[in-house]
């Protein structure tokens, strides 16, 4: 859903990774670790959010909060088939706890969102980044939930290889948006804009500005979050946000929905353009250089 274009080129592409969509023994290793770190406030609140139901679910959050802005945002949902090693302890982040593509819940909901006006994207799995096979794969297996084709991927974990976004181009992909940190936010390599990759026009590359864990480990969230908006406007760039779905969960994650919305507030007042990232690739691609 577009808002009325302004003066600027200054755009906003909202998006969520759906990594998990239930809590399993990740609150295990959260937890001990919080109280390792002396993090007492974050220990408790993952102790209420125990007596929730779906807690991690985050949809209809999202869809309220995004309708009361009449914005609407880009969705990249996980097939994980990363092997489980019992002795191997790294397998168990990777492997463990992710939900199916193809239960009926979530087959409900990414229809849902596709027919509400919403974007639905592949969000690579962990090896998919140097496998193409498995990128075809996976967005084969999400264009037959949808019926219709799938144009954009994020990686997992924002995994990329010299070969990725070759791989990705091969796989029928027409943009990737795992260009960014996973560890800070900003604009990396002062990319403030999509931009072709190779000498061909037909696959674009999205850099991503902010990602909410990395917002939330600075000392002030939102003013953090405003320097990277005025930058945006003022290289009349495009922000890509990237708010996970589970962080939605007030009791787990308090200041992360609130702190979302003051982001699009701000951006509104400075009549930002808000698109789906597949939206700004159409738009904006073919004045790509």
């Amino acid at each position: 859903m577009k808002n009325n274009r302004k003066n600027n080129n200054f755009v906003v592409c909202l998006s969520h990774d759906v990594d998990r969509t239930f809590k399993s023994f990740q609150f295990i290793t959260h937890f001990l670790g919080n109280l390792r770190k002396k993090k007492y406030k974050s220990a408790s609140y993952q102790l209420k959010s125990l007596f929730l139901k779906n807690h991690y679910w985050g949809f209809d959050k999202i869809i309220d909060i995004e309708e009361s802005y009449k914005v609407r945002s880009t969705f990249f949902f996980l097939n994980e088939t990363y092997p489980f090693n019992l002795i191997n302890l790294s397998s168990w982040k990777l492997s463990l706890g992710y939900y199916s593509i193809f239960d009926d819940a979530i087959k409900k909901i990414i229809r849902t969102l596709d027919s509400g006006g919403w974007e639905i994207g592949v969000h690579g799995s962990y090896n998919s980044y140097r496998d193409i096979e498995l990128l075809k794969k996976e967005k084969r297996d999400i264009e037959g939930i949808l019926g219709h084709e799938v144009k954009g991927i994020r990686q997992h974990f924002l995994n990329l290889h010299e070969d990725t976004w070759f791989l990705q181009r091969e796989a029928g992909f027409k943009y990737d948006a795992s260009y960014g940190f996973a560890d800070d936010i900003g604009f990396k390599n002062d990319r403030y804009s999509l931009f072709a990759f190779g000498n061909r026009n037909d696959f674009f590359i999205v850099p991503l500005a902010i990602m909410d864990t990395c917002l939330m480990g600075k000392s002030n969230p939102l003013s953090s979050a405003i320097s990277i908006i005025e930058l945006a406007q003022k290289e009349n760039g495009c922000l890509v946000l990237n708010w996970h779905q589970r962080m939605f969960c007030d009791a787990e994650f308090p200041g992360y929905a609130r702190l979302y919305k003051d982001i699009i507030e701000e951006c509104q007042k400075r009549d930002a353009h808000f698109l789906t990232i597949g939206e700004y690739v159409r738009e904006y691609g073919k004045k790509a250089v």
